[in-house]
């Protein structure tokens, strides 16, 4: 029998029994609207490292849920570059960017990663019988404002390490609010896209993490990391900034 955690893996898992429901869409529905809005929820097979979900310019058709992995939202900037501007995790939904007028930026998973589709025509459809539906969307669509208004904050911040240490403590808040350890965990990105993503070179995220390390805030090895005081690291920031910014 596959645990859990193997199950979430895979995509097999339902919303009754999967344990991000709290997080993600189904939340505030009960058991009868859960088995409705399962009746839409698509599974996609598990994305490799690197795949893409959507493009820049594709048609929007779906939103989506991650189950596990982690997916990385990038936009092409006028002069051609790209840059990273958030990061979705397990029970956060993604896609937004397509309502209005086609995707605006290309989704990519950073790990092996599994989603549910959400076909935004069967999200309308079953709203009619599910009017809670639409409140628990408009609910995640005011996080993901929220987020983004974060995230220009975090970005206007002069001090690049106040950034890094902003962002790791966001990815506590957020691992921690998964039943996670919120002193313990792998990143699923890389320096190079936390660097993308801060607004900072490679180099200066390289020296920051270093500085941490030798100030005794947080260990790093590879892409683990351990925020061994995590109160201090709270205290150098404000508490507006533990809104999810990534």
């Amino acid at each position: 029998m596959q645990s859990l955690v193997d199950q979430l893996a895979d995509g097999k898992l339902s919303c009754h029994d999967c344990s991000l429901a709290e997080l993600c869409l189904p939340r505030g529905l009960d058991p009868k609207e859960i088995s409705q809005f399962e009746s839409i929820v698509g599974q996609r097979a598990p994305l490799k490292r690197n795949e893409n979900i959507y493009r820049d310019g594709d048609r929007f058709r779906s939103l989506y849920a991650i189950k596990s992995g982690a997916v990385k939202l990038i936009a092409s900037t006028p002069d051609g570059e790209d840059q990273i501007i958030g990061f979705s995790m397990p029970g956060e939904l993604f896609g937004f960017d397509g309502i209005n007028k086609g995707h605006t930026c290309t989704a990519v998973a950073l790990e092996r990663t599994t989603i549910c589709e959400l076909p935004l025509d069967s999200v309308d459809e079953i709203s009619r019988d599910v009017p809670s539906l639409h409140r628990e969307l408009y609910r995640v669509m005011a996080r993901e404002i929220s987020a983004d208004q974060s995230m220009l904050l975090l970005l206007a911040r002069r001090a690049a390490e106040d950034r890094l240490i902003t962002f790791l403590v966001n990815l506590s808040k957020r691992f921690s609010d998964r039943n996670f350890s919120k002193t313990q965990f792998n990143l699923p990105m890389s320096r190079h896209d936390i660097a993308n993503y801060l607004g900072l070179a490679p180099e200066t995220v390289s020296r920051l993490f270093g500085r941490l390390t030798d100030l005794g805030l947080i260990a790093v090895e590879g892409r683990h990391i351990d925020l061994i005081d995590l109160a201090e690291l709270h205290k150098r920031v404000d508490s507006r900034s533990l809104e999810r910014v990534p």
